[in-house]
């Protein structure tokens, strides 16, 4: 395998776990709106640590959320909802086992969040919240360090909000529905209307590369990435039920969707179950 394609698939597995990168149907209305709360995370270099600042409570119900990144690297910011009294090494723990393909806990869901960021940018989404302690982890910065993590309580009564964009990308077992999507600073809709946790990620093809090549290529990890890794843009991971608006900021061309996730019982990583999709960008 070359070492461009280790480093293609090094940096994607990296969306998979911020991913985890993962959870209810998330919220209705305008994001425009001045009554929908907002949540600012914000990501830092310390020395040569990568610390990140969250807020310490939040609503039930809809919510823009910011991620600014003043690393000096890139980053992202995944949120998981963990049920009951949960020590922050558990959550950690439970992490790393999903990470690793294995059993997620029946009390840890993956909860959207904002996808990779490079150094100095920022990004918005919205999305539900629900009634629970929410944890923030920034895939992309090592091993997930139980000292250094941000919780933030949400509190109130349980939301049956809703969102909705002029554009939907569905995300199923093991497929996503898209047609064309927009270019542009454009919201679209991310739905996880399947049973398992799954992400996004949005790759220009090359040349006249298909899905199936995509696939095979992950699979046998030889040759080169049919996909370009610049330009390259995922969401955070949701379970089943949960979505989000998002900006992807894709250039106009021939994409491929693919899903790094495993199923909550642990397996191989949804594109191995050719979770790979073609869609223009028009």
């Amino acid at each position: 395998m070359s070492h461009t394609s280790s480093r293609f698939i090094l940096r994607n597995c990296a969306c998979l776990i911020a991913a985890i990168a993962m959870f209810g149907l998330a919220a209705c209305g305008s994001s425009d709106s001045d009554d929908v709360q907002k949540l600012t995370y914000t990501v830092a270099s310390k020395g040569k640590a990568v610390t990140i600042e969250a807020p310490e409570s939040a609503e039930a119900g809809l919510a823009e959320i910011t991620l600014t990144n003043d690393s000096k690297g890139s980053a992202d910011l995944q949120l998981i909802r963990v049920e009951g009294d949960r020590t922050p090494e558990e959550v950690v723990e439970g992490l790393g086992s999903a990470i690793q393909g294995k059993s997620f806990p029946d009390w840890f869901f993956a909860a959207g969040g904002v996808g990779t960021l490079e150094a100095g940018e920022s990004a918005t989404v919205t999305q539900v919240l629900q009634p629970g302690d929410y944890y923030a982890f920034n895939t992309e910065g090592g091993p997930p360090d139980a000292k250094s993590a941000a919780v933030t309580e949400v509190t109130g009564e349980e939301s049956d909000e809703t969102v909705e964009g002029d554009t939907t990308v569905d995300a199923v077992e093991y497929a996503f529905n898209a047609e064309t999507l927009p270019s542009g600073a454009t919201e679209i809709a991310f739905d996880n209307i399947g049973a398992q946790p799954h992400h996004l990620i949005a790759s220009k093809l090359k040349g006249d590369a298909t899905a199936e090549d995509v696939e095979k290529f992950f699979k046998t990890e030889q040759g080169a990435p049919p996909v370009e890794e610049k330009g390259t843009k995922s969401t955070a991971v949701l379970e089943g039920g949960e979505g989000q608006l998002v900006t992807l900021g894709l250039q106009p061309g021939r994409y491929a969707l693919y899903c790094f996730i495993t199923d909550r019982e642990g397996g191989p990583p949804h594109v191995f179950k050719g979770m790979v999709d073609e869609v223009e960008v028009e």
